[in-house]
């Protein structure tokens, strides 16, 4: 038996004219956009790793400059350090005078009838410019420190806070003395 198949497609005429001939280039032009792709992709991946190499010397390049940066400001801090205890050491220096002028001048000071029982000169370590002197003076009376106070006073040293007990024959006399330089 024989089967006999029809075709049951109809003619149609002209229901669509063929692609223009330059749609053929679209494929080309997709396999060349595709090739593009590939390379620009191949050429952002190699820009971003060498970005990343150049950040990395970068960062090394900031940390050893941070490093060096911290060893000057190491250096400095004790530089300044150091001078500022020089230039403390120095205003002590300065303004610590010898003391041996004082004691000179308190013996001089006295009178025939007068005697020094005691003579005591303390300075103050963190104020060296002041001196704390404690006097007892035997046998005499208030003219006595008077003129020790008038000897000490030509040394350009004035009294502070002074103090004076008076016993029987005896004067005990206690007073800061400040040093002072006259113009």
């Amino acid at each position: 038996m024989e089967i006999i198949v029809h075709d049951l497609k109809t003619e149609r005429p002209n229901v669509s004219s063929g692609l223009p001939g330059y749609f053929r280039f679209v494929p080309i032009g997709f396999y060349v956009g595709g090739a593009l792709a590939i390379v620009l992709n191949i050429f952002f991946y190699l820009s971003y790793q060498t970005y990343k190499a150049k950040e990395a010397e970068w960062q090394r390049l900031g940390a050893t400059a941070k490093a060096e940066q911290s060893k000057i400001v190491a250096k400095q801090t004790s530089i300044q350090k150091e001078t500022e205890f020089a230039q403390q050491l120095a205003g002590w220096i300065e303004s610590a005078r010898p003391v041996q002028p004082i004691g000179v001048a308190v013996g001089r000071s006295m009178g025939a009838e007068a005697t020094v029982a005691e003579l005591d000169l303390t300075r103050n370590p963190q104020i060296p410019a002041h001196l704390l002197m404690t006097l007892k003076i035997n046998g005499s009376g208030s003219q006595q420190v008077e003129s020790t106070l008038d000897a000490i006073g030509s040394l350009n040293y004035q009294t502070y806070s002074a103090q004076q007990v008076k016993g029987p024959d005896v004067i005990d006399f206690q007073a800061t003395l400040i040093w002072h330089a006259q113009p």
